[in-house]
């Protein structure tokens, strides 16, 4: 056998082990704070499309199916929920989590270590140990959120919301026309106890975990340099950048799936 053949075999080898690990991996998707699991769609068909089984959980409160009362949703409503759909895999996951969804996703880390393969942040909220979103988002000088008139609560302080004249180009400053009308048409008011809650953190949990960052250059809702704050208080295993707004699953779709399909994620 000569030695160009045995590099063409092992070549295939190769190739036939990747495609293998794809087919037997599952990447669960976590939205976040005022959007519901639909925004995934273009990410989770890029990443079917290259063998990978995908699950976009659906948050209690979103959607007319669900009648959970806001009031009554709870971190602990969404960590829970997150569990069910990991445990429902039969085997550790990939766990993506945007925004507020890093909050969800390290809770749920930290509650079955064993089933995560690796934890993927998207321009998300990186605790410590005790941090809530609250205290993080506090700290972002840059996000827009944080102008007066932006960030709207209920008079009861059991809901809050964005100003919706800023919503879409807030979420997605880097979208065209028509990606605008997408994101403004899918805003939903959020629950505001689970943004004030902490999450309580271990190493030998949570810390076990394989942990990746992507960060989103052009955001204005968790800004970059927040972004950056929260990665040198909470360091992880890899850090990615895509020049997108808040919203990279609209506007970076393919970019974004292939990050999250890089072998530095599955590794």
């Amino acid at each position: 056998m000569t030695r160009k053949l045995l590099l063409v075999i092992f070549a295939l080898l190769l190739m036939a082990g990747a495609a293998s690990a794809q087919e037997s991996t599952t990447v669960v998707l976590v939205h976040g704070a005022f959007q519901d699991e639909s925004g995934w769609a273009p990410v989770a068909s890029a990443l079917e499309a290259q063998g990978y089984t995908v699950v976009t959980v659906a948050q209690p409160g979103r959607g007319l199916d669900d009648g959970t009362p806001l009031g009554e949703i709870t971190l602990e409503s969404y960590r829970d929920n997150v569990i069910a759909a990991v445990e429902a895999q039969g085997q550790p996951v990939i766990l993506v989590g945007h925004s507020f969804g890093g909050m969800v996703i390290s809770a749920v880390a930290e509650a079955i270590p064993a089933q995560i393969q690796a934890l993927v942040y998207l321009a998300a909220y990186l605790p410590a140990d005790g941090d809530s979103l609250v205290t993080l988002s506090s700290q972002d000088r840059y996000s827009v959120l944080g102008q007066e008139g932006n960030f709207l609560l209920a008079e009861d302080f059991s809901t809050a919301g964005v100003n919706p004249d800023i919503f879409a180009s807030a979420f997605c400053p880097d979208c065209n026309e028509e990606q605008l009308a997408i994101v403004a048409a899918s805003q939903l008011s959020e629950p505001l106890a689970p943004l004030n809650t902490p999450v309580a953190l271990t190493a030998e949990n949570f810390g076990s975990v394989r942990q990746v960052y992507i960060l989103t250059a052009q955001d204005v809702v968790v800004s970059p340099q927040l972004q950056a704050l929260m990665l040198a208080n909470s360091p992880v295993d890899h850090v990615f950048a895509l020049n997108a707004g808040h919203a990279a699953y609209v506007t970076a779709a393919d970019a974004l799936a292939a990050l999250i399909a890089s072998p530095d994620v599955l590794q």
